[in-house]
């Protein structure tokens, strides 16, 4: 029985909202799930009850897009920008001055916009949910027509000789979203498995697009999907449910009466047969364009509220191409496709997809792409699956979902994300957040022949497959860019000399709006904590330290639900900045290579079935006290259940300790993976780049951290252009650090377990 349980009726009325359901989930530490309509809105609520300080709140719309005009991610702005109560230009970010929350976001996804917060403070968590509601339900954006041009696009100009250009927040984000290869692929995959429903447009806005939206059609997207009707209200921690069910009628949902809000996602019909397109995405004039090519099987797997068939292939996924000694990623690395082969099953739509991609390959490779993946799966299901590889899978998916380490993110929005996939297209909220009984059917699956049979049916029999092969092409961004200069040319030729005054006036006013600062009157009407609304003690974090065997140890005693964390911390101050280059390669290798009593497969395999997972990291310790000090630690982390402590530890030895360099074809396998994901990084977050060289000039750290971005990047170029000659000084830098770095002296020990 949950420890959790209210004493709420079902069919009664509480508030204005009717209890429908209620639910005990006992794998989410011992929750109640309750599960209201209000009557009055046609509002749908579910509320996680548990002891979870850390609170959670969302209102999330089923927005379901007609074009490309990107209008549900411009609304997810503009509703954030005043409403009726709380009308400053901001409200969140005066909002974060005076708040303790803990996370506080808006999110657009291809069918649904989520709007959660999160917080421990009571105050705050009533003071948040009261902004965003009246955000989503009353917003400036629909009498204030600054804020589509602010937030969406609009003309610029600032003098009647230059020429009239775009602008916008989303527009010009989207410029800069749609620019790298990957957002291209996976941006056409979409279109073309689904080019008769809501799946075909692209929810962010394609910036062709996006200047297509007016402010009528911005507003009636609004009106139509942001009505309580077709809102999904999640709750979650510990709360006093009544009083916040009143809160929400009496100040929101009691304003509304019910309607039809027609925001369903029809069913896109199924391909009679496998189809073939090739694309191209653009790349500048400089850069070559051999081995740019991405080669993509994409496939639509069944329905999202299919969650059995859901959970298989997101073990297939790991299965066949995740993991290390993966045998499709193999087949197809060894075929000599391209620099790296990747997956991604995509859960979160009604139609989910599972995408197999090779990049840094070459066009006329496409169909030896297509050969060696069918060929590859023909044997997997004739021949059957390693079962050790699919245990391996499972038990890390199973030891994830028991562990709920949802790192920086709150427990609870984990959550409400994961229910969305089965919620939002009419079926159980709780589908997804009970596990066991899927669990246990991924177990007996896995005795006989069904995930085979899965492959079988869903990747060699579907005919609902896209094969795209995306090319790189010099000239595309100039023609684009003389398109769209052609086409501004064109709508500034018609104006008249008063339009044009107009676009100068208005981007004038608009420049002014966004450099003018609140009234103290608006200000005032945001929410803040009062300091005697902050607990007055500090929620302690207790260390205990001891000393096993001459190392110094650190144990953290809370509740970690029977699993042990443990790290060695190795002091890499010995060693020379020369070095570091192989350090940070030695870092990546571990692990991933053969060791004395593994292959690398064998080891993945091994990890997995026995323990939650182990990994390595090389960073460097900020002294707080002085910005010029620091400790670089080389780090061996790994996390198991307490009766599976001995296994970690031999694991662990066995990787630091036994690792064999002597496979010069994986080395170079993963040299090249490395390279390309270092490239695509680059691609994606270049300014996340410009910020780390930036920080290295002033801080001594983030200095030592950076010999493992760029210069490394160099490093690794230079090691895949020259492999033999590099391969040979890598052996004999090893030789020279491991057995500096694996020294015992000034180790450091931390242990993260349950209160003995």
């Amino acid at each position: 029985m949950s420890s959790n349980k209210l004493d709420l009726q079902l069919n009664q009325v509480y508030q204005g909202f009717k209890l429908l359901k209620i639910t005990e989930v006992p794998e989410l530490h011992a929750s109640t799930c309750y599960e209201f309509v209000h009557e009055q809105s046609g509002a749908k609520l579910l509320y996680v009850a548990n002891d979870e300080e850390n609170k959670v709140f969302s209102i999330s719309f089923r927005t379901t897009p007609k074009d490309d005009t990107g209008v549900a991610h411009i609304v997810e702005h503009s509703v954030l920008c005043g409403s009726r109560k709380f009308p400053t230009k901001e409200p969140f970010v005066e909002l974060v001055k005076g708040s303790l929350n803990t996370f506080l976001n808006a999110m657009t996804f291809p069918d649904k916009t989520m709007y959660p917060v999160a917080s421990c403070n009571d105050k705050d968590f009533r003071n948040l949910m009261d902004v965003y509601l009246d955000a989503v339900f009353y917003p400036n954006m629909l009498k204030n027509h600054n804020i589509l041009k602010q937030e969406g696009w609009h003309y610029e100009i600032e003098q009647p000789s230059e020429p009239l250009t775009y602008s916008g927040v989303v527009y010009n984000e989207m410029k800069g979203a749609l620019s790298s290869p990957e957002s291209v692929l996976s941006r056409r995959m979409m279109n073309l498995l689904y080019p008769d429903n809501t799946y075909q447009y692209e929810s962010g806005g394609d910036p062709v697009a996006i200047p297509d939206l007016t402010q009528e059609g911005f507003a009636n997207f609004h009106q139509t999907y942001y009505h309580p009707a077709n809102s999904y209200i999640y709750l979650y921690g510990k709360m006093d449910i009544l009083d916040t069910l009143k809160f929400l009628n009496d100040e929101y949902l009691g304003n509304f009466q019910a309607i039809s809000v027609d925001s369903s996602i029809a069913d896109q019909k199924p391909f009679t047969a496998r189809q073939y397109h090739t694309e191209s995405y653009p790349i500048s004039q400089e850069e070559k364009t051999e081995n740019k090519t991405f080669l993509s099987l994409s496939y639509s797997i069944g329905s999202a509220l299919d969650d059995k068939l859901v959970s298989a292939f997101q073990i297939l996924d790991s299965v066949l191409l995740g993991a290390e000694g993966a045998p499709l990623r193999l087949a197809l690395i060894k075929a000599g496709l391209g620099n790296d082969v990747n997956s991604e099953f995509e859960p979160s739509i009604k139609q989910p997809v599972f995408s197999i991609v090779v990049n840094g390959s070459e066009a006329d490779r496409a169909e030896k792409f297509e050969k060696v993946v069918t060929e590859c799966l023909q044997d997997l299901v004739k021949n059957g699956i390693d079962k050790d590889l699919l245990a391996a899978a499972i038990n890390e998916a199973e030891f994830k979902l028991r562990e709920a380490n949802t790192g920086t993110m709150p427990r609870g929005l984990l959550y409400n994300i994961a229910l969305m996939n089965s919620w939002l297209y009419d079926g159980d909220p709780v589908t997804y957040l009970s596990y066991e009984e899927s669990l246990a059917t991924l177990k007996e699956w896995a005795k006989g022949r069904k995930f085979e049979e899965l492959i079988q049916t869903y990747l060699l029999d579907n005919p609902h497959t896209v094969m795209l092969t995306l090319t790189p092409d010099k000239e595309l961004a100039g023609i684009k860019e003389k398109a769209l200069a052609e086409k501004l040319a064109g709508i500034k030729a018609k104006m008249s000399a008063e339009e044009i005054e107009n676009v100068i006036a208005s981007t004038k006013e608009l420049k002014e709006q966004q450099r003018s600062i609140d009234s103290p009157e608006a200000l005032a009407t945001i929410p803040i904590l009062d300091i005697k609304d902050i607990k007055a003690t500090p929620s302690l974090y207790h260390l205990e330290e001891e000393e096993v065997d001459g190392v110094q140890t650190f144990i953290y005693p809370t509740d970690t639900n029977g699993v042990v964390y443990l790290q060695l911390l190795f002091n890499a101050k010995t060693i020379h900045v020369e070095d570091l280059s192989y350090l940070h390669l030695l870092n990546e290798l571990l692990g991933r290579v053969d060791t004395e009593h593994y292959t690398f497969g064998e080891l993945y395999n091994t990890i997995h079935i026995n323990v939650g997972n182990i990994s390595t990291a090389l960073q460097a310790y900020p002294n707080l006290q002085n910005i010029d000090e620091y400790q670089p630690k080389f780090i061996i982390k790994g996390k198991c259940l307490s009766s599976q402590i001995p296994k970690l530890v031999e694991l662990m030895q066995e990787i630091l300790l036994h690792s064999k360099f002597t496979n010069k074809e994986r080395i170079r396998d993963l040299i090249i993976q490395i390279r390309t994901e270092f490239e695509m990084d680059i691609l994606r977050s270049g300014h996340q780049i410009a910020k780390n060289e930036l920080l290295s000039a002033f801080c001594a750290n983030e200095h030592y951290d950076n010999y493992g971005r760029l210069p490394y990047y160099e490093f690794i170029k230079k090691f895949a252009d020259n492999f033999d000659e590099e391969y040979a000084k890598m052996l004999e830098a090893f030789e020279r650090i491991i057995p500096r770095q694996m020294s015992t002296h000034k180790l450091m020990t931390l242990i993260t377990a349950d209160k003995v």
